[in-house]
């Protein structure tokens, strides 16, 4: 038997997805590879130590983790994920990511012009394509990662595997471990030379922004982290517009009791100056009467 060259792993609780996405991979993949799907139905066993104990028991000389309702839409993505791999230098690849990592709380996009991604999104009801490559890169460089499919080298996550005594769950697991793996002196990408659809969007919700706080107060000592060095200037202009774009995703979102108008007005009296201030509490007020007309 021909040994793996990959083993993909996913963490599944519809084995009907999870063989879609075998056979998907075998037809796309054009390597030698293992599938590793484990089931947690009626289990909810946190995806880091799924992972962890996946990746212990394979074989693949790289890692594929990945949501069990991604589908792979280029053929041969094997060989061109594993050539950017096999550089000593590379952490994890993905395809939607962030340039940079701010102290302030935010999500892994900050809405600043730091996202990086090459995927199809369904949404609505439609498939909506994001591609953002300002650079023009086959590869761009990123600090943290989305967690719908991540690829490493097997020594990678051997030297710093994902934190399942601190995440124990299902939110911030893709932020932390490619944040680790930045903070180990490793260089995170996202591949634009091939293409994933992912069928579902995040989920967002109490418990992913009390897991998010954990996220900052494990790393504050280490953020910002950016791919080019940033000056404070640049920063603070970073943090004031990171904080708007933040407070409009807790409302689009109906997280009101995180972001009550209160934090708005403060938020406003801050930066008077600037238009993003004015626009949040029209946008506070919109969510709210849509939430209101949705949920009476």
């Amino acid at each position: 038997m021909e040994t793996p060259r990959f083993t993909v792993i996913c963490c599944s609780v519809d084995p009907t997805a999870a063989e879609a996405l075998r056979r998907n991979v075998a037809a796309t993949i054009g390597e030698a590879f293992e599938f590793d799907a484990w089931d947690n139905r009626g289990r909810s066993v946190g995806l880091c130590e799924v992972y962890n104990r996946c990746a212990g028991r394979s074989a693949g000389e790289y890692l594929c983790f990945v949501h069990e309702d991604v589908r792979f839409l280029t053929e041969g993505w094997g060989a061109r994920l594993a050539a950017k791999l096999s550089e000593p230098a590379c952490g994890v690849v993905g395809f939607a990511g962030s340039v940079l990592k701010l102290r302030r709380m935010t999500a892994w996009l900050h809405g600043v012009g730091d996202m990086r991604a090459n995927y199809v999104q369904h949404h609505g009801g439609r498939r909506h394509l994001h591609a953002m490559n300002p650079e023009g890169a086959d590869f761009s460089p990123v600090v943290t990662l989305d967690g719908m499919c991540l690829a490493v080298r097997r020594d990678v996550w051997a030297a710093v595997p994902f934190d399942a005594r601190t995440f124990g769950g299902f939110h911030c697991y893709d932020l932390d471990f490619t944040t680790a793996v930045t903070a180990a002196g490793f260089r995170n990408h996202v591949c634009h030379t091939a293409l994933i659809e992912h069928l579902s969007a995040g989920a967002f919700s109490y418990g992913w922004l009390g897991t998010l706080g954990v996220y900052h107060r494990k790393w504050a000592a280490r953020l910002p982290l950016s791919v080019e060095p940033l000056d404070d200037a640049r920063l603070a202009d970073l943090d004031r517009r990171a904080e708007a774009y933040f407070l409009k995703l807790l409302c689009q979102k109906r997280l009101f009791d995180a972001c009550p108008f209160g934090r708005i007005a403060r938020y406003v009296r801050t930066y008077p100056g600037h238009a993003a201030s004015w626009a949040l509490p029209f946008k506070y007020l919109k969510y709210h009467l849509k939430s209101l007309v949705t949920h009476g």
